[in-house]
Order: structure tokens, then C-alpha cells, then sequence
């Protein structure tokens, strides 16, 4: 089913929604959920959606204020457009990975002639790795912040090495001979494996410091230096060629997204007319990284320094007030300027310009925020459903903090395997929360640490069945992409079933509590 049938739905509800927010300015109806606005009427399922007053102040909120959305709209309003502009978000988020996301990876790659599971280790992880790096930073405790990391790494082995492990699968089907991999893309075996080596080995670590209950600025050293053991042992091991750029031929096609289908039915026609405006706007922030150079692409590359900034100041909530006087926004947005007349004004169609590696960085730069910001949209949006339902902090940190994180990697890994690149994806899927746990991790207990201060930690028994979940994954994992050959599809079954099994370990585990309290 198209989804341009949600976007239609979202529109007309987006002007319910206006109108009921004006009824209730005019009402001055309350800020607290529709059952302790009412008190004396009969119960409804708005009581049932909300048992405590929620402060929306207090909630963090992205591109819409979705706890102003909950209380404002009954819910069997509110839901379905919450549910809608998931299902938006989530094509967004998979979209801008396949079409924005991998190709300066490709450039790069190529430029810096770094085999396809360097690639995956450094510029993929690196990139996929920031949204964990963040909410690591801000956790509220130690304990909290290494509990993500753990979840993190159990979800991005079981979802997204599952779904890796399904479309080679599905390749290995389509193949004349289902029996043979000859038309399917070979991994270097010897490249994931050190990978998984040495996650299996960081989580280790980390459970043993778990374990010890005290952790110094030494014991948190230990962990980027691990990291970079890492690199040196897969630098050393890996023996691939290096990405090759094919030599453009012919004149350049037209920008995904920006010409309407040549063929298809009426529903595709309006799909593209929904969809083209988020096309533009990305194309926008994000400049082409194609190696081709026309008028089009010279537009939108000279758009994208100031588009990018605006972009940037906007997601990081940062006013105008502060830009206009802040020296460093009014210096970048000079250069910006420049960058940008330069690019339209000194550059030729047909022939790429002598800034293009600074465009692709940039799209690289860009492309890497667009997904934090989506993916941030995403877990905003589900904290506050979450919130109205009175779920826990402990479970949020479990289900929706990691499904946020995660969900970078997941449509990286599932675009990079469609557009061929699945050496690069397997190496990424232990690269990655490689990157989480020793990095992530390890800098905020370096941060932490800094000043002689020993961490204690109490009650880490949670946080040690996680890690435990995460060591088989990583096992699980790495057999379902060892012997790809002879499991098929029971490898994604496996991951699938164990991820099902932490879930429910979780929400046993919240009962539990309940029932104590």
C-alpha cells in the first residue's frame, strides 16, 4: 500500500488539529491530560492513556510538541496521527540513508582508498555511532549511560545484523542456484571475525567492570585504547581492494526525486508529487556526491553551506539572538556565504569544480545530521507515548532508547547491502557498537574520571544480563555470517528470537519491580 494514502490522512488531521488547539486557547482549558482536566465526568480512554499529571515543560520535544499533541487531542485522534507520522519518519530516515547517505560515503571511500571494511569500521561507525555518543553523554547516571550502550548493542546485532543477514539470504535465492553464493557478493571472513573478537572481548571488559563496582580513570583508558588495537588489527588483516569510482559516461541523469516517474500508475505520480518537496529540501542540505556536475547540482551544492547551517542552528535549538551575537555563528556564516558564491559563481556545468571534496565532506557532514535529527524525532516521539503511558525509565532505556540509536544502522546496513556494499555492512555491524562501547562509553567514564573520582556502581544486575544478551548476539551473530552457506534463513530467525527473548526478559523484569514496589 502506498503510504502518500497516510500523508493525505496526516494533511486533513494536521487542520483538526489546529482547530481543536484554538477551541481549547479560547477554553483555556488545561495543560494536564483531558482525565484531570475533568475530573467529575465519566471515565473515557483519555483516563486511560494518562494516571498523573504529565508537565510538558519538563519534556523534551522535537519538530512538533507531541505531549501538547497527546492532552490537546483525545486519543483516538491523537494516536493515529502519531502513528502516521511514524510511518512518514521511518521513510524518511531509510530514504535519506539509501540516497543521501552512502554515496560520499563512496567518494570518500574511493578518495581515500580505504578497502570496504575500513570503511565500515571508520566513516560508518563513526557516523552511526554520533546518536549514541550523545544520549551516552546525557545520561543521568553512570550506570544509566553504560545500560544504553549495552541495549544499543544488543539491538544493532539482533535487528540489524538480522536484517543482513535476511537480504543475503534472500540473494542467495535469487540466484540461479540456491545452493551457491557464487552470484552473491563474498565477505572477508577474516574482517568481521576480528571484529566480533574484539567486541566480544570489550563487553568483557565492560561486564567486568560491572562486576568490580568501582571504576577509576585508569580502568576507563583502557577502553578507547582498545579501539584503537582494533583498527591497527583490522588494517593489518584486511587485504581488499579499494573502492573504484567508474568513470561517469554520458550526460547527467536527473536527481532522485526531482522528476516525476516515466512509468507507473496514478498512485505513483502522486507519491512523487507528496514526496518531492522532502527531495528538495534534502538535496538542499545535502550536495550531490555523484561525480557528475550540472546546473541542477550546481544549485543545490551552492545552497547547501548556508542551508546546512541554518540547519544545524535550528536542530541544536540554538536562537537567533545567540547567532547574531555569537562571533563564531557570524564567522561560519561568512564563510558559508562565500563557500556558496564560490560554488554558483566559479564553477563550470560539466566539469566538477576544485571544491567538490569540500561538497562531499559537507554532504557527508549533513547527511549524518539529517539522520540524527530523524532518528531523534523518532525517539522524542515514542519517549512521550511512552511517558503518557507510564512506562519506566528502565524500559525506556531498554526498547525506545535503543530503537532511536539503532535505527541509523539498521537503514546504513540495509542500503549499503543493496547497493553492494555488504562487506562494508558486515564489518559496520560489530564496528559499531564496537565504536558504542569503547568510545561512547569509554570517554564519558574518561570525562567522569577526569578528576580522580572513583564511580561506584550499585544493583548492576540488570546491566549484566544485558551485556550477557549481547556476548551471544555478537556469537549468534557472527555464525549466522560464517556459515551463511549452510543456516540461510535460520541465522535472522535466530537473532530475531533472541531479541524477542531480551524484550521479554525486560518487561519481566518491569513486572517485577512493580510488584515489589
Amino acid at each position: 500500500m502506498r503510504c502518500w494514502i497516510f500523508l493525505l490522512l496526516l494533511g486533513g488531521a494536521s487542520a483538526l488539529v489546529r482547530m481543536h488547539w484554538s477551541q481549547a486557547a479560547h477554553a483555556g482549558d488545561s495543560l494536564l491530560s483531558p482525565a484531570l482536566a475533568a475530573p467529575n465526568e465519566d471515565l473515557t480512554f483519555a483516563q486511560l492513556f494518562s494516571a498523573a499529571p504529565v508537565d510538558c515543560v519538563s519534556v523534551s520535544h522535537g519538530f512538533l510538541d507531541y505531549c501538547h499533541l497527546i492532552q490537546h487531542i483525545q486519543p483516538y485522534y491523537s494516536i493515529p496521527l502519531l502513528v502516521l507520522w511514524v510511518l512518514l519518519l521511518l521513510w524518511l530516515l531509510n530514504d535519506t540513508a539509501e540516497v543521501y547517505f552512502v554515496p560520499p560515503l563512496r567518494y570518500w571511500s574511493a578518495r581515500l582508498r580505504l578497502s570496504p571494511c575500513l570503511a565500515g569500521a571508520t566513516l560508518v561507525a563513526v557516523g552511526n555511532g554520533a546518536p549514541d555518543l550523545v544520549m551516552t553523554a546525557l545520561a543521568p547516571t553512570t550506570l544509566e549511560s553504560l545500560h544504553i550502550v549495552i541495549c544499543d548493542t544488543v539491538c544493532i546485532l539482533c535487528v540489524a545484523g538480522g536484517a543482513v543477514v535476511y537480504l543475503r539470504a534472500r540473494a542467495q535465492l535469487e540466484t540461479k542456484d540456491p545452493r551457491s553464493m557464487s552470484e552473491v557478493e563474498p565477505l572477508n571472513g577474516s574482517t568481521y571475525v576480528a571484529g566480533a573478537a574484539w567486541l566480544g572481548l570489550a563487553l568483557a571488559y565492560l561486564l567486568g567492570l560491572l562486576v568490580s563496582s568501582q571504576i577509576n580513570l585508569g580502568a576507563a583508558l583502557v577502553m578507547p585504547t582498545m579501539y584503537i588495537g582494533f583498527m591497527v588489527t583490522l588494517s593489518y588483516l584486511d587485504n581488499g581492494a579499494p573502492f573504484e569510482v567508474e568513470p561517469v559516461m554520458g550526460p547527467a541523469p536527473m536527481l532522485p526525486g526531482l522528476a516525476p516517474p516515466k512509468e507507473g500508475g496514478v498512485g505513483e505520480t502522486i507519491w512523487w508529487a507528496l514526496t518531492m518537496p522532502t527531495y528538495v529540501l534534502r538535496w538542499m542540505l545535502v550536495p550531490p556526491s555523484d561525480f557528475y556536475w550540472d546546473r541542477t547540482r550546481r544549485i543545490f551544492a551552492s545552497a547547501s553551506p548556508v542551508a546546512l547551517l541554518v540547519f544545524a542552528l535550528w536542530s541544536s535549538g540554538a536562537g537567533f539572538r545567540w547567532f547574531v551575537t555569537s562571533s563564531w555563528s557570524m564567522a561560519f556564516a561568512v564563510l558559508a556565504i562565500a563557500l556558496s558564491t564560490v560554488l554558483l559563481l566559479c564553477s563550470e556545468d560539466g566539469h566538477l569544480p576544485r571544491l567538490y571534496p569540500l561538497t562531499t565532506l559537507l554532504a557527508k557532514v549533513s547527511s549524518v545530521l539529517l539522520l540524527l535529527a530523524i532518528a531523534r524525532e523518532l525517539t522524542v516521539c515514542f519517549k512521550t507515548v511512552c511517558l503518557f503511558l507510564g512506562v519506566s525509565r528502565f524500559v525506556l532505556e531498554s526498547t525506545v532508547v535503543p530503537w532511536g540509536n539503532s535505527l541509523g544502522d539498521l537503514v546504513t546496513a540495509v542500503a549499503m547491502v543493496r547497493q553492494g556494499q555488504s562487506e562494508a555492512a558486515a564489518t559496520a555491524l560489530f564496528a559499531a557498537p564496537l565504536f558504542n562501547v569503547l568510545v561512547s562509553a569509554g570517554l564519558t567514564l574518561i570525562l567522569t574520571t577526569s578528576h580522580g573520582q572513583v564511580i561506584a556502581l550499585e544493583d548492576a544486575m540488570g546491566q549484566l544480563k544485558a551485556g550477557a544478551v549481547a556476548i551471544v548476539a555478537c556469537v549468534v551473530l557472527l555464525g549466522a555470517l560464517n556459515f551463511e552457506k549452510q543456516v540461510g534463513w535460520l541465522g535472522t530467525f535466530s537473532l530475531a528470537g533472541l531479541y524477542l527473548l531480551f524484550m521479554a526478559s525486560v518487561v519481566v523484569s518491569e513486572l517485577r519491580g512493580s510488584a515489589l514496589a
